[in-house]
C-alpha cells in the first residue's frame, strides 16, 4: 500500500535540508550524478545505482520543465527504490505511467518537489482548475492529478477533477515545449 504521507514527509525534508526545491540542486547535493548523455532516442531518463555510486542520466535535449520532472521523478526512486536500481537500471520511456506501485510513488514524490503543496491548495482554493495550475506551474496536468489526489490521500477535502492519462508522455519528443519558432 502506498503511503503517501510518508512520501510528502521525504520530500519536504530533502527540500528543507537542502535549502531549495530544485531537484537538479538536490539530486547533486545528495552526490548522485546527473549526466545529459542518455544514448537512447527512446528513453526520456534512467536512474541507476551501483556500488553505491547514483546516477540519473538524461536524453540531452530535454526542455527545462520535463527535465525537471524527471530528475524529481528519478530522485523518487532514489529515495524509495534504491534497493531495486541496484539490480538494474530504472528506465523512463514516459512519464507518469501508473502501471506498478514503484513508478506512482516516484510520480507521487515529484509531485510534491516541483508543486508546491500551500501554493496548489490556494490556487484550488481560489477557484482554479487543474489545466490553470498546470499551465501556471508549466507542468503537465497529470502531474497536478498526481498532486491533488496524493493531498485527498492525505486528508485534504479535495475532489479530484478526473484521472489521470499514464501514457500522455508516450507520445513526447524531448523537444516537446519547444516554440515551433525554434525548430
Amino acid at each position: 500500500m502506498i503511503d503517501s504521507k510518508r512520501i510528502y514527509q521525504k520530500a519536504d525534508k530533502l527540500m528543507k535540508r537542502f535549502h531549495t526545491e530544485d531537484p537538479e540542486e538536490i539530486a547533486e547535493a545528495m552526490g548522485i550524478i546527473i549526466s545529459d548523455s542518455l544514448p537512447s532516442k527512446d528513453l526520456l531518463g534512467m536512474y541507476f545505482c551501483k556500488w553505491r555510486h547514483r546516477a540519473i542520466l538524461l536524453h540531452p535535449d530535454l526542455e527545462v520543465h520535463v527535465r525537471k520532472c524527471i530528475i524529481a521523478h528519478e530522485l523518487g526512486h532514489d529515495q524509495f527504490h534504491r534497493a531495486e536500481a541496484e539490480k538494474g537500471p530504472m528506465q523512463e520511456f514516459s512519464l507518469f505511467k501508473m502501471t506498478n506501485v514503484m513508478e506512482y510513488e516516484a510520480n507521487a514524490f515529484a509531485s510534491h518537489i516541483i508543486l508546491d503543496t500551500d501554493e496548489t491548495l490556494r490556487q484550488i482554493h481560489e477557484g482554479a482548475t487543474v489545466v490553470e495550475i498546470a499551465q501556471r506551474a508549466c507542468v503537465d496536468i497529470n502531474l497536478v492529478l498526481i498532486k491533488v489526489e496524493e493531498l485527498r490521500k492525505m486528508g485534504y477535502d479535495l475532489t479530484v477533477p478526473g484521472e489521470t492519462n499514464g501514457s500522455f508522455l508516450k507520445k513526447i519528443s524531448p523537444d516537446f515545449g519547444k516554440s515551433p519558432m525554434n525548430h
